[in-house]
């Protein structure tokens, strides 16, 4: 069993300013990838990990906090011929066996919020969701050119579809990026702060953007163990609901300074 106190002080990694082109810089991108634009940011940290099962057990432990598969109608899961809403399945039961050291998923946008709430007490810190920008910056090691997160070599630095199984794997055991940060590509979905907007690439201010001040769907990076190659790369972008649920979807906390 992992201990508790190490699995919650999850480890921040510091990200320092800069500018990067964000969008897809390798001709592979889908239309939402386009235009490439500036994107300047100031410094974060950014943890190490994806948050854990262990680090989100100990959460509901202290808090009896409830996610919404559990107070609604459970947790998309790969059946192994389709996605299908299981009713029976959480982050407790994702439909393939996980231990403390697995990405924890099954988690709504709002249950990912409600954990940092409870993290940042813990930490002293101010704490939240990454906005989309800061999480590509970070997944490319700080702004460089990379197709996945640290290299363009997908199995030195991905848990995909390829190489997974039928399921999550332990954080931290592939290579990590340029910024010592691990399972930015695959493994899971990661939440973001974001709306999601089909015309914001156009529209982005420069400095520290946070996307759209409202909209239907939230944005969430990174791919997972379920999809292939092309669907792992740090600038790949998809959106759902923010009351979504699946199986490969899970997040990390950003934090700065109260």
């Amino acid at each position: 069993m992992a201990d508790r106190r190490k699995v919650v002080s999850a480890e921040l990694i510091a990200v320092p300013a800069g500018c990067f082109q964000m969008g897809d810089s390798f001709g592979e991108g889908y239309f939402n990838e386009y235009p490439r634009h500036d994107v300047c940011l100031s410094r974060f940290t950014i943890a190490k990990l994806p948050v854990t099962r262990g680090a989100f057990s100990q959460f509901v432990t202290e808090t009896g906090y409830r996610t919404e598969a559990e107070k609604g109608d459970g947790c998309a899961i790969f059946d192994g011929k389709a996605w299908k809403k299981n009713p029976a399945a959480s982050w407790q039961n994702p439909g393939f066996a996980q231990d403390d050291g697995h990405p924890v998923v099954c988690v709504a946008w709002h249950d990912a919020v409600a954990y940092l709430q409870w993290f940042a007490g813990k930490t002293g810190l101010a704490c939240r969701l990454p906005t989309e920008a800061e999480w590509e910056y970070a997944a490319r090691s700080g702004g460089k050119i990379e197709k996945y997160a640290g290299s363009n070599d997908v199995d030195a630095v991905a848990w995909y579809a390829a190489n997974a199984g039928d399921g999550t794997r332990p954080a931290g055991e592939k290579q990590p990026n340029g910024l010592g940060l691990y399972d930015m590509s695959g493994n899971v979905w990661q939440w973001t702060a974001d709306w999601y907007g089909e015309k914001y690439y156009q529209e982005s201010p420069v400095n520290n953007p946070t996307g759209p001040i409202n909209g239907t769907n939230r944005v969430y990076r990174g791919g997972s163990w379920f999809y292939d190659r092309k669907g792992i790369r740090v600038s790949y972008r998809d959106f759902y609901l923010p009351g979504f649920r699946s199986s490969q979807l899970g997040f990390r906390p950003v934090c700065t300074d109260k």
